[in-house]
């Protein structure tokens, strides 16, 4: 039993406690975490992807004893997905580019709903309709060969986040999760298109290199013009991007440092679908998983053509090149 008046550490007791069955309240799965500094849940979590714990057994986990508290995210819990901001001034940056990318209104919607402070960083919380696995959106190199540093990732189905009034040795840091703005009773539901709005800003950041493009199939001899070069990497040398995409709907919103910044076809709400030439790489790296291309995987420009006229077959537009003229 909980009495009103304690100390500090029964007072946290409590305020974990309450939160744990507004949770329950809200249809979010909750399980309680070990206050040594590993943010580990302190029990077996994995079934409780599958089904929310009872009243009964948020009252024995949580009632008497110091915990902190995570919440389940995914179909257990309506949709639940939490966009995680390693720190502040990538959240502060992140914020930033949704201003000018005209996506304030969308972002103040869901900051008000569930905005918290983490130990180094921030988390965004809402729900939607189609959610995915835990995603890194946005990394950057750091010293050592290969290494990244992930700035902006997501948690999804089968993840689960720390979350506030977590506090003491829940942390590596000690230091307390903090709730900015809104609760579990307000987490907003997005579209799937405000969703893909959040992502593609928090992609802006990335600073990973493209994957390689599909390998394409080995093309015969005949496919070769008069001055031994295929008709493909003509292209990929001659064609612009406006050339290859705008044809198919695309629409090139900005240019930034010779990077092309462009929406796919169909997408009702403004923002960046793909991007062309980062780094200097003459690829297009689509963000968005609605369209034909393989969402975090660079194209050249004969491979982008070839899937949006020809269905993917190399052959049919390898010769469709040399009549266009493509030969040298």
């Amino acid at each position: 039993m909980i009495h009103s008046k304690s100390s500090p550490s029964l007072q946290q007791t409590m305020a974990v406690y309450r939160t744990a069955l507004v949770a329950h309240r809200a249809g979010v799965s909750v399980v309680p975490v070990l206050a040594d500094g590993t943010k580990r849940p302190r029990i077996p979590w994995k079934a409780y992807q599958h089904r929310r714990a009872t009243v009964e057994e948020l009252t024995r986990w949580f009632s008497s004893s110091p915990n902190g508290i995570a919440l389940i995210m995914g179909a257990i819990s309506d949709g639940l997905e939490t966009l995680d901001f390693d720190t502040c001034e990538a959240y502060q940056q992140w914020c930033e580019r949704m201003r000018d990318e005209g996506f304030d209104a969308l972002y103040h919607r869901v900051a008000a709903g569930y905005l918290e402070a983490s130990p180094h960083g921030m988390h965004l919380l809402y729900r939607c309709r189609q959610i995915e696995g835990n995603q890194k959106l946005a990394a950057i190199p750091v010293e050592g060969p290969q290494r990244y540093k992930t700035l902006i990732e997501t948690r999804g189905e089968g993840g689960l986040v720390v979350v506030a009034p977590s506090s003491g040795g829940v942390h590596p840091s000690g230091k307390p999760y903090v709730l900015l703005h809104g609760g579990i009773p307000t987490i907003q539901k997005i579209t799937d298109a405000e969703r893909q709005a959040l992502f593609s800003v928090a992609r802006a950041f990335d600073r990973t290199p493209p994957s390689p493009e599909p390998s394409a199939p080995k093309r015969p001899v005949p496919h070769l013009s008069v001055s031994g070069r295929r008709p493909g990497d003509c292209y990929n040398q001659r064609a612009t991007w406006e050339e290859v995409l705008k044809p198919h709907g695309w629409e090139l919103l900005y240019t930034r440092d010779e990077e092309g910044y462009w929406q796919r076809p169909g997408k009702e709400t403004p923002g960046v679908s793909a991007t062309t030439n980062y780094a200097g790489s003459d690829l297009l790296y689509v963000f968005s998983t609605s369209t034909m291309f393989e969402a975090g995987r660079g194209y050249s420009k004969f491979t982008a053509y070839t899937f949006l006229t020809h269905s993917g077959n190399f052959s049919a537009a390898a010769k469709a090149l040399v009549k266009l003229g493509y030969t040298q």
